[in-house]
């Protein structure tokens, strides 16, 4: 009996000082998102609480969106402001109607009073499912990482069986069980280690900035845009992809219960505001799609949504800019000089829809 004790009091002491150990330690090496780029992001947005304008989106709205520019528009204009660029490379719209729910509990953004989502007017949404069909290469690293576990959205990618459910329900409190792959990781020897951590932004050009990072325009790496260009053109068959929307998409997308009454719905019942704006898109992707008419009617049908909801709707329209080697940084997003342009003339427009949008 005494040594069975013993053995129950040795086991419970070596997990009590591996728990205190991974508390202290695990990410410190391992990364909490799976994402270098998501783990700088978080570790800004916790630095502070007194967010009051939360950015959402694609990589197109993490690129093109500079809160600093927009926070020094607002507040020279006497509206108090400040901003964060929550969006995820990969993560469009259709994520973010599942995402926002667990996000906004977050102590840091308690004070958002305004959400503001990027808007692909090229392409389609819907509300994501949790069959894991949605998850792709750039979303499953990240929604399978502590970051999602912690926010509840791992199942969007993970389907559990039952017993695994219930003993991660059971031992939630543990680190060891809660964070279990990441806890593999850390005890794996390097060369066993999977390529499971994602690494964007290797053109990254200067720190980052409330949650958003500058990138290097095209102008100052021609070659390898023009490589890059090519390998990405080629993914795509043109008989599939180079064609229009059908126009039913985004009429059921902007019809009464369709997706956009479900994102409003989603961010009204936590309290917040919604707002929506185009994101700038490069020409070059609008135009090998053949999506200039898409793009017109979508952002018609966006803004009579809007207007009929009371919801602030941006467009600063296709980025048709005079200078597109410095403007943008690759064939889709803006350059760190780019978004700076485009942030002030968004902040210049928010300014002209303040009475929509108060901010206390």
């Amino acid at each position: 009996m005494r040594s069975l004790l013993f053995s129950l009091i040795s086991c419970l002491i070596l997990l009590a000082s591996c728990e205190l150990v991974l508390r202290d330690r695990l990410f410190h090496n391992v990364s909490y998102s799976n994402s270098e780029s998501i783990d700088r992001q978080l570790q800004q947005r916790d630095a502070r609480d007194d967010w009051n304008i939360l950015f959402v989106g694609d990589s197109e709205t993490r690129w093109g969106v500079n809160p600093q520019e927009i926070d020094n528009k607002l507040n020279a204009a006497g509206i108090k402001s400040r901003s964060f660029n929550h969006a995820f490379d990969g993560f469009g719209a259709s994520w973010w109607s599942r995402l926002l729910p667990n996000l906004l509990d977050e102590p840091a953004l308690k004070n958002v009073q305004l959400i503001i989502v990027g808007i692909q007017l090229i392409d389609s949404y819907r509300v994501v499912s949790e069959s894991g069909e949605d998850c792709g290469a750039l979303q499953r690293p990240v929604l399978t990482s502590p970051f999602a576990i912690d926010l509840r959205v791992n199942s969007l990618c993970v389907n559990q069986t039952w017993d695994a459910k219930l003993g991660k329900t059971l031992f939630s409190d543990l680190w060891v069980v809660r964070y279990a792959s990441s806890v593999r990781s850390l005890l794996m020897p390097q060369y066993m280690k999977g390529a499971g951590q994602l690494r964007f932004n290797s053109r990254k050009d200067g720190e980052s900035i409330n949650g958003f990072e500058p990138h290097r325009s095209i102008g100052e790496d021609k070659d390898m845009y023009d490589s890059e260009f090519a390998r990405w053109k080629a993914q795509y068959q043109a008989d599939r992809d180079f064609v229009p929307l059908q126009k039913v998409v985004w009429s059921e997308l902007t019809s009464p219960s369709g997706f956009f009454d479900q994102l409003n719905d989603t961010v009204r019942s936590s309290g917040k505001k919604l707002a929506l704006f185009a994101v700038p898109t490069n020409p070059v992707v609008i135009d090998i799609f053949n999506r200039r008419d898409d793009y017109l009617r979508n952002s018609k049908l966006l803004r009579e949504w809007a207007d009929n909801r009371g919801v602030v709707f941006i467009d600063t329209g296709i980025q048709d800019v005079k200078n597109p080697e410095s403007y943008f940084s690759d064939m889709r997003h803006l350059s760190g000089y780019g978004a700076a342009m485009f942030s002030r003339s968004l902040g210049n427009i928010l300014i002209e829809k303040i009475d929509k949008i108060i901010l206390n």
